[in-house]
């Protein structure tokens, strides 16, 4: 995708997802150091990586790496990580460990709890925890119910933000981001009315996608209520 064709950034988004924490020594030493973009993204990846379960001594494998589809595109292709974490590893800003009794190169950022891992695996004394390792991969942000609100019905509002927090605590995402898709389809932009699209999947059933189809069709099965008509 060209720059010409990619849409701009929606600024961030106020939600409950986690803050990934930078050391203070990121910025002032190692920044510096980090000439080529590719590095520079790596590392940021690494230690959004590392926030990903940070109850557990975090390392990851090349496999890992190339096994995320938006890291590869990022980087420009399987080639470009692993010249970019070879680059990492003689800059000191991430440590590996060969462990050739599993044929396997560990990865891991160089600071106490990375060092420490190094330290057991060239003594021999590296234990694996036995829990299978689950994939960490990048995706996009969905937009939370108060972008939806702002990109498809109007202004956010105080008054309007706390009715929003309240319909974000009964209804599942997935349903918010539908029944808002529905009122646009119609043209009809009102937060009411998705609330409407929402007590109805909740009383009647969501159902399947050939029924909310069908409702999509016929209005009138949601205007009443909307209306405030009995």
């Amino acid at each position: 995708m060209s720059p010409e064709t990619t849409p701009p950034f929606p600024g961030f988004q106020a939600s409950e997802s986690p803050a990934v924490r930078l050391p203070e020594a990121f910025f002032t030493t190692l920044l510096p150091l980090l000439s080529d973009p590719a590095q520079i993204q790596l590392m940021l990846y690494l230690f959004w990586h590392l926030e990903q379960d940070p109850t557990r001594v975090h390392y990851v494998r090349m496999m890992d790496l190339t096994g995320d589809p938006t890291l590869v595109t990022m980087l420009g292709g399987e080639a470009q990580i692993g010249k970019a974490i070879h680059e990492l590893v003689a800059l000191g800003a991430v440590l590996q460990a060969e462990l050739p009794w599993m044929n396997e190169t560990y990865y891991f950022i160089n600071a106490p709890q990375g060092q420490a891992a190094v330290q057991a695996i060239e003594a021999g004394t590296w234990q694996e925890t036995g829990q299978p390792r689950q994939a960490v991969q990048m995706a996009p942000e969905k937009p939370n119910i108060y972008k939806l609100y702002e990109s498809n019905i109007g202004p956010l509002t105080p008054m309007v933000a706390e009715i929003l927090k309240t319909d974000e605590e009964e209804y599942p995402p997935e349903w918010i981001e539908e029944a808002v898709r529905e009122a646009v389809s119609r043209n009809i932009r009102n937060w009411k009315y998705v609330q409407t699209i929402l007590k109805n999947w909740q009383n009647k059933g969501r159902g399947n996608e050939q029924n909310r189809r069908d409702r999509s069709q016929n209005p009138e099965d949601y205007r009443e209520s909307w209306l405030g008509h009995d």
